[in-house]
């Protein structure tokens, strides 16, 4: 079962496009929640005896309702991701090849390598209702294993016997007060700088297809620099053509007006809302100046503040600080990911340089998750996630 992006869902708030790139025209989004554990306050999560009376009506209110494991219309996806896609990678749970399984107002994107299937982060649905979605998903598919998912997850899946370890960590930047002034932060400063100098100009807006051929190239180029060579998927979403909602694409154009580099940031939802971004998508040409990516990144973040954008989430910072969980973990796990984090830099990841890269923006640390359903017998689950990325 697979199924494509919403490309065709009208967004609620389109592009104005005078010209070729324009800025966006939104409402200024309500805070997010802040809690205790991973931004959410586990304790109306437990499995078992009901935590409150409101949270009993809900259960029961929502207890029968049918699960279905198929690929629902785009919109109406599209319409829970709005409400309830308040995580890093919501908005890549609609790259295409997902399958999905819906129930209880929500739905857990996920896909299958080997016959293993591999959840991608947090469901999409109301916070109360992640246990019933979890348990009712696990009741079909119990052979998966859970990537990139908050604290809160990790507390249902080790209820449910699951061996939970840390699988990295996500850096959230609170926007309303933040800025780039001090010392720590001189870099920025410095590439926006530097990049005025040599005569480069920032712009957002569309890919246009003018620049179709040129973003091709320019992504084909980048490739042929890495480790891996092909258009990664799943834990990295591949890169779209064409207008997707509430999706921000700022690039850096040379003097000569070729794209030298960009980074195509996707939304963070609440309650119907757009209230941040994270960066999802980033290329460079080989002579783009150094610090490129650095300001495109504090461009967008200065004007998604402005625009009073509550959160920006800088993404995944794989395998960093992994230690022993604060669930049930598996120790062989937690050991592979410690030598490969150390180790991986030249065969597999700059882990390392990847993480040192995005402490420098200075802010709020909070650890994510792999769940999985064996101790011992990972060795298959972790190269077949790797095939599933095209990281192999």
């Amino acid at each position: 079962m697979s199924t494509t992006s919403p490309r065709g869902i009208t967004p609620p708030h389109k592009w104005a496009r005078p010209g070729r790139f324009s800025d966006l025209t939104r409402p200024v989004p309500k805070p997010l929640s802040i809690g205790r554990a991973g931004g959410i306050d586990l304790a109306p999560l437990q499995v078992g005896p009901v935590a409150n009376a409101e949270w009993s009506r809900d259960r029961h209110l929502v207890s029968s309702a049918p699960a279905i494991d198929s690929e629902a219309p785009d919109a109406r996806r599209y319409e829970m991701l709005r409400q309830s896609g308040n995580f890093t990678m919501a908005f890549a749970t609609l790259q295409p090849g997902m399958k999905y399984f819906e129930a209880h107002d929500g739905y857990v994107a996920y896909d299958t390598y080997w016959g293993i299937n591999f959840v991608l982060g947090d469901p999409v649905a109301p916070l109360l209702r992640y246990s019933d979605l979890i348990g009712d998903f696990l009741k079909q598919h119990p052979r998966s294993c859970f990537c990139q998912v908050s604290a809160p997850v990790g507390a249902i899946l080790a209820r449910h016997g699951y061996f939970v370890n840390e699988f990295g960590s996500d850096i959230e930047l609170y926007l309303p007060s933040y800025d780039f002034e001090g010392p720590k932060k001189s870099k920025f400063r410095q590439a926006a700088h530097k990049i005025e100098r040599e005569s480069y100009t920032i712009e957002e807006g569309f890919f246009g297809d003018a620049d179709h051929q040129a973003i091709e190239a320019l992504s084909s180029s980048w490739r042929s620099t890495k480790t891996v060579k092909q258009e990664a998927r799943f834990l990295v979403r591949p890169l779209a053509f064409g207008d997707e909602p509430d999706v921000r694409k700022v690039c850096l154009r040379a003097p000569d007006g070729h794209i030298a580099a960009f980074v195509v940031f996707d939304p963070i939802y609440e309650d119907g809302q757009v209230v941040g971004y994270s960066p999802a998508i980033k290329r460079r040409a080989s002579e783009a100046p150094t610090g490129a990516e650095e300001a495109i990144t504090k461009f967008a973040i200065e004007r998604f503040r402005d625009e009073g954008m509550t959160t920006f989430r800088l993404g995944l910072l794989p395998l960093h600080n992994v230690e022993k969980s604060a669930f049930r973990d598996s120790r062989l796990l937690r050991a592979f990911f410690q030598w490969l984090y150390c180790h991986g830099d030249r065969c597999v990841y700059s882990f390392r340089g990847h993480a040192d890269f995005k402490h420098r923006y200075r802010g709020s640390v909070r650890k994510v998750y792999f769940g999985t359903y064996t101790s011992w017998g990972n060795t298959l689950n972790l190269i077949a996630l790797m095939r599933l990325c095209r990281f192999v």
